[in-house]
């Protein structure tokens, strides 16, 4: 069996090394073009859904469900969307690096969506998708499953270089720092028992259904994307609700009645 801790840091390893041969070579606008013109060969839909499968709402949804089966990820998945929040959008004003289309002449660029200019580094989208993978893994003791959940996340991750939205160095440290950021949710959720209270399980459940209804609204600005968004929102309310809110609902009756 995989160990499943030393399968993250071995990815942490992939992309911090990946990060340093970019700036040593001084490769990175070279790379992006490069994967543009290798992305290309696949349809924009397929990288647009990809772009939404890194979305934070898209990511909540999947987390919900996982976390319907085992509670103890709400718990870790709230103490990771703030601690994620706080690096990705800290480091994203603090910088402000320019994105490709604000570099690269239009010729060169195939953008997929919106055109987005500033706050690149790092990416968000990339952190999302491996920190939401990171957690998946370590709460699982299936090694074939962990190593798909992995690959469709550094998928995700590089839809960010093929729609336009980022440079290969803005993917490589947002998917070391989001894998990192879930094992230190994981390590600080055991470490501080305040923060394995069934009281902050229900209210990061309550936060995550209703960003989880969210998502069949929500509006990507990518193409083509609203089927599997809506899809995914629509799963995930019904799981959590039947595997999670009711079951929990219907036992808490049958205690009651069983104490009168």
């Amino acid at each position: 069996m995989i160990n499943h801790e030393r399968l993250i840091f071995a990815a942490i390893t992939a992309y911090l090394l990946l990060a340093l041969a970019l700036i040593f070579t001084d490769s990175n606008a070279d790379t992006f073009i490069a994967i543009q013109a290798l992305t290309q060969r696949l349809p924009d839909v397929f990288w647009g859904n990809m772009t939404l499968v890194a979305d934070t709402l898209f990511a909540v949804a999947v987390l919900t469900i996982a976390g319907s089966f085992k509670p103890t990820l709400f718990n870790q998945s709230l103490v990771l969307l703030l601690l994620g929040t706080v690096f990705v959008q800290g480091l994203k004003f603090a910088l402000d690096i320019p994105r490709p289309p604000a570099v690269l002449n239009r010729e060169v660029l195939h953008v997929i969506g919106p055109f987005l200019k500033n706050h690149s580094f790092p990416s968000g989208h990339s952190f999302t998708a491996l920190a939401t993978a990171g957690l998946l893994v370590l709460n699982t003791q299936r090694s074939a499953w962990a190593v798909i959940v992995l690959i469709i996340a550094s998928v995700a991750a590089l839809s960010r270089a093929a729609v336009g939205a980022h440079w290969p160095l803005d993917i490589c440290i947002g998917s070391a720092s989001g894998l990192l950021f879930a094992w230190l949710a994981i390590k600080i959720v055991k470490e501080y028992t305040w923060l394995q209270t069934q009281g902050l399980r229900l209210t990061a459940a309550v936060l995550m259904t209703i960003a989880s209804f969210a998502l069949l609204f929500h509006d990507s600005r990518y193409p083509d994307t609203r089927l599997l968004g809506r899809v995914a929102g629509v799963l995930a309310v019904c799981v959590v609700s039947y595997r999670y809110w009711f079951l929990n609902w219907r036992q808490r009756n049958r205690v009651e009645a069983t104490e009168t």
